[in-house]
């Protein structure tokens, strides 16, 4: 896992062909429904073949494998935390790695919008450690300060606005807890994950000044593998912190 300081990265001028692509390819769902219609599709969407399809595409941009590279000690380290939430844990990709790496009497809950997306995470996460709920990110069935530690991983991008899902993960946080936060970037790569997805896309900037205006602060970024780093892949992957 490569890491980079929480310094503010310059964005560099796009290609105005590369521009052009990326705007073509990427999905304007979200912007042409009211978000109760787009939160129904979405719904909808994982319920159906995208969700089963979340299990292959895993494996073929190796995020499935991946995962493991973010959950461990080295990097996103939940150890000593008590009370872990994996928000948005569709098929339980983060789910298997919290169970792994967590300590044996913490308390690992997650959620999702999707209860087909639910059944997935059970089937792939045998045993009783992680308890499940039916959610929406902006309204969540948790208490103030409950976690200590939480995993939101590919779900942010399906709010049109970043503000109310990053709002009550915050609200959820307890001070002093900590978030992992994966997006999807607003690159090539971005745009056709976007249009298979339905998904919008953020660039850093606007991503950390969205987590600030909600009062978490990013302590660094995180890249999959060098390679990620240098061509932009993977998405944006951040640990940010409660004060």
């Amino acid at each position: 896992m490569e890491t980079q300081q929480t310094l503010p990265e310059t964005q560099p001028k796009k290609n105005p062909i590369t521009l052009a692509i990326q705007r073509a390819l990427e999905s304007k769902k979200h912007r042409k429904q009211p978000y109760s219609e787009y939160r129904s599709f979405i719904q909808h969407h994982y319920d159906g073949l995208a969700g089963k399809l979340t299990a292959v595409s895993g494996i073929l941009t190796g995020h499935t494998w991946l995962a493991g590279r973010v959950l461990r000690p080295t990097a996103f380290d939940v150890r000593g935390c008590k009370r872990i939430l994996d928000a948005g844990c569709g098929n339980g990709r983060h789910c298997k790695y919290l169970v792994r790496e967590a300590d044996a009497d913490a308390v690992i809950a997650a959620f999702d919008l999707s209860q087909r997306m639910l059944n997935r995470s059970r089937r792939r996460v045998k045993g009783d450690r992680v308890r499940y709920a039916a959610a929406d990110l902006t309204r969540l069935p948790y208490a103030d300060g409950f976690f200590d530690a939480i995993v939101c991983g590919w779900v942010l991008e399906h709010l049109p606005d970043p503000t109310p899902g990053l709002t009550e993960l915050t609200r959820v946080l307890q001070p002093g807890g900590k978030m992992l936060l994966m997006t999807t970037e607003d690159t090539l790569a971005g745009a056709m994950s976007s249009s298979m997805w339905h998904c919008r896309t953020y660039n850093r900037q606007e991503l950390r000044q969205a987590c600030e205006a909600c009062g978490l602060v990013w302590h660094r970024q995180l890249y999959f593998t060098n390679l990620h780093r240098m061509f932009k892949l993977g998405g944006i992957i951040v640990e940010v912190h409660k004060p």
